[in-house]
């Protein structure tokens, strides 16, 4: 007896949501008849399109001059820079001879940076084992428990004990970090 009053509630419930529905959208309706609908101005649709090519061509003719300018720029320097390779060497060969130091150092890495090294890294079963190339003194295994506590600490603690400090030897610890990384991986 209980269940067919349960869904004698809902079938009335629903029927009054259904006739609510119902008045709500004849009233909308009624709104909508009553109400011209209003009409857009006429607008010349031709007059508008005729500017926006003329731009749009304005645009593509600028595209085109300045990859044109680009590309003569490039050959331009190119060929400067052909021609200042060209009066270098020899001006670099008699130097050489002369025993004199030549200003023009092009192709040598500056006074102020220090010299390239290269990380070899292997993982082991202790941690990894890290030896900067050709220098087998500065091999090193640096434990898991240090790495995972942070890799660019443990990175730059082996860079600071063997090539030395960041100011003199620049970013070496952020290149073994990346290496690290990647070993772990």
């Amino acid at each position: 007896m209980s269940k067919k009053k349960v869904k004698t509630a809902k079938s009335a419930a629903a029927g009054r949501a259904t006739a609510a529905d119902a008045k709500k959208t004849e009233a909308a309706e009624a709104k909508q008849a009553k109400a011209p609908k209003a009409e857009r101005p006429a607008v010349d649709v031709e007059a508008l399109h005729r500017p926006v090519e003329d731009a749009k061509a304005r645009l593509d003719k600028a595209l085109v001059e300045a990859k044109a300018l680009a590309d003569k720029a490039r050959t331009l320097v190119a060929e400067a820079k052909d021609a200042y390779r060209a009066a270098l060497v020899p001006y670099r060969d008699s130097c050489r001879k002369a025993g004199v130091e030549c200003e023009y150092e092009g192709g040598r890495r500056s006074a102020n940076v220090s010299e390239k090294v290269t990380f070899l890294v292997e993982k082991t079963d202790k941690g990894i084992r890290v030896m900067v190339k050709g220098q087998p003194k500065t091999e090193e295994v640096i434990p898991f428990a240090a790495l995972k506590e942070s890799i660019n600490k443990a990175a730059y603690a082996y860079t600071d004990k063997h090539l030395g400090p960041k100011e003199e030897i620049g970013n070496k610890g952020g290149s073994l970090s990346n290496r690290l990384r990647a070993v772990m991986a």
